[in-house]
C-alpha cells in the first residue's frame, strides 16, 4: 500500500476516534454536584460512607414532614451519614423564595439548622400569609439570636438570591424535578420512602 495511502487512512481512523470519544464524553453527566463543605449547611461527618444530598422547599407540605424521617434516619445511621441541604424553591409556592432568602441569611450567621427547623415547624403560620412574611422571619432572627442588621439586608441582596436559583437549576440539571429529592452517594432518590433502604445498601 503507497506511504501516502495508509498516512490518510490512518489519519481518517485516528478521527474517527475521536470523535467517537468527544461524542461520548458530552453523553456523560455528572450524578451528583459537588459536596457542600460549609458545614453551616451540612450535618455528619464529612467522611461519611453515605453522602446524602437533600434538594427543598421550605413551603412544601412534603418537605416539613420529611424532616422527621431524616433527623430519624441520622440518628438510626449516626456517623455514617454526611447530609447536605441544597435550595430547591418552587415557584408555585407564593413565599418560597423569600424563605429561602431568609434561611440562607441565617446560614451565612451559622445558624442554618435552627432556623431551617422553625421555618418548616411554623410553615403552616407563614406560608398561609396574605402578604410577604418578612416580620415573621425576622422574628425568627431575632429569637435566634442573629444580627438583625445583617440579616436585614441579606434579605435583600439581589447575589445571594442568584445563588438561591443557581442551586435550584443545578439541582434541575441533575433531573431533580420535585421536592423533596435525595441523591445517596449520586443515587437520585425521590422522597423520604425509599432512602432507609438506599442508605443500607450503600452501608452493605
Amino acid at each position: 500500500m503507497p506511504s501516502r495511502l495508509r498516512y490518510v487512512l490512518f489519519g481518517l481512523l485516528f478521527t474517527g476516534v475521536l470523535v467517537g470519544a468527544v461524542l461520548a464524553a458530552r453523553q456523560i453527566r455528572p450524578e451528583t454536584p459537588a459536596l457542600e463543605t460549609n458545614p453551616s449547611r451540612s450535618k455528619g461527618p464529612f467522611d461519611a460512607p453515605v453522602q446524602v444530598i437533600e434538594y427543598s422547599d421550605f413551603q412544601c407540605p412534603a418537605c416539613g414532614k420529611a424532616q422527621s424521617s431524616l433527623n430519624g434516619l441520622l440518628n438510626e445511621f449516626e456517623g455514617k451519614i454526611h447530609l447536605v441541604y441544597r435550595h430547591f424553591p418552587l415557584s408555585s409556592h407564593t413565599w418560597s423564595g423569600l424563605a429561602h432568602q431568609s434561611a440562607e441569611c441565617a446560614s451565612r450567621q451559622n445558624h442554618f439548622w435552627a432556623y431551617h427547623d422553625r421555618l418548616y415547624a411554623e410553615q403552616r403560620v407563614w406560608s398561609v400569609s396574605p402578604k410577604p412574611p418578612i416580620e415573621t422571619f425576622l422574628q425568627y432572627a431575632r429569637d435566634g439570636g442573629l444580627d438583625l442588621d445583617t440579616f436585614s439586608r441579606c434579605l435583600t441582596d439581589a447575589g445571594v438570591s442568584a445563588e438561591i436559583r443557581e442551586e435550584r437549576a443545578g439541582g434541575q440539571g441533575l433531573g431533580v424535578r420535585s421536592t423533596p429529592s435525595f441523591f445517596v452517594n449520586g443515587e437520585l432518590v425521590v422522597g423520604t420512602d425509599p432512602l432507609r433502604e438506599k442508605i443500607k445498601k450503600h452501608l452493605a
